[in-house]
């Protein structure tokens, strides 16, 4: 590849992205659902323009996202789970996630010269849902991972932290049957947890808490503190206060575990995780993608030894540590 082609590329990367995100938000993929229909009828189900609908579904054909036969599409099959916003598979909450966050990568510009994060319209009532959903979209395998390669059989108590739809508390109750959870986060993210907590059947096991952790008391006694894709979203500083609570919340010889993705020192790999820190650039005051060595760093200052490294999900890694007995 030139770098003509290479510049070109990365400048244009956005139109895949913009097409198949604003394609779900305007409920086209629901609109079709799984049969084969022609644009004015996928228009007409999902109350949309024609004409903009015809466009849009020519242009997922053309990117393989939908099939074409004449005049009527259909989704890709494989696709269709990954799709709809109904099925176990769905993605849709966490694409509806990143399509806020596209819009305010717009604004980078402006970030470049304020060093302040983009502060447009507050999310809307979907907006918010998805962001929270979307934590569920993207946990739903990686907390598979992390039950099946960290042994919490002897826990009994587990305070998962900022646990939004108690994705993580519920995969672990069901692999863990002496473990229960308490879900940890403020009210909106809590509500949506005590939906999925009874959906799965485990209100016996799994209690949702309203609090905001940067302010308030934890509740304390647990075997194991969980925090799960949080710190990227704070500052240095905050992430000392929230491990310093966490250290409090647990009994002596308690275990934190402690789950993001991590840089190499670098700062410049692996590049997913570069990005996610433009990402937090933009989004948030002070977020960033740490560098495994300043978490293993701020871990230790925090008062947590015997630290060990688990590979989880595609980039992500569960750095665990301990109490002291006393």
């Amino acid at each position: 590849m030139t770098w003509v082609q290479r510049i070109n590329e990365m400048a244009w990367g956005f139109k895949d992205a913009a097409i198949l995100l604003n394609a779900l938000r305007a409920g086209i993929f629901e609109a079709l659902g799984d049969e084969w229909k022609t644009p004015d009828q996928v228009a007409k189900a999902a109350e949309l323009d024609p004409r903009a609908t015809d466009v849009v579904l020519h242009a997922l054909a053309a990117s393989g996202v939908v099939r074409q036969e004449g005049e009527t599409f259909a989704t890709e099959p494989e696709a269709l789970p990954l799709l709809l916003g109904d099925s176990p598979r769905t993605l849709k909450s966490i694409m509806g996630h990143n399509l806020f966050m596209m819009r305010n990568w717009a604004y980078l510009d402006e970030v470049l010269k304020t060093g302040e994060p983009v502060r447009h319209q507050p999310r809307d009532e979907q907006q918010m849902r998805d962001f929270i959903c979307g934590m569920e979209n993207i946990s739903r395998q990686s907390s598979k991972e992390v039950a099946a390669k960290i042994d919490l059989t002897d826990a009994r108590r587990l305070l998962d932290l900022g646990g939004g739809p108690a994705t993580s508390s519920i995969i672990l109750a069901r692999a863990f049957p002496e473990l229960s959870c308490v879900v940890y986060d403020l009210e909106g993210p809590v509500n949506i947890g005590r939906e999925e907590v009874e959906k799965a059947g485990l209100t016996d096991r799994i209690t949702a808490v309203a609090g905001d952790f940067h302010t308030d008391a934890l509740p304390e006694g647990f075997d194991v503190v969980y925090i799960s894709n949080i710190i990227h979203m704070m500052d240095s500083d905050h992430t000392r206060a929230l491990l310093a609570k966490a250290r409090a919340a647990l009994v002596p010889g308690g275990r934190l575990l402690l789950k993001d993705f991590f840089l190499e020192d670098s700062r410049s790999a692996p590049q997913a995780g570069a990005q996610f820190s433009v990402n937090m650039l933009v989004n948030t005051a002070g977020g960033k993608t740490y560098t495994r060595t300043e978490a293993l760093q701020l871990i230790t200052e925090a008062g947590f030894e015997r630290l060990t490294l688990t590979d989880v999900a595609t980039y992500s890694q569960v750095i665990s540590g301990y109490v002291a007995q006393g």
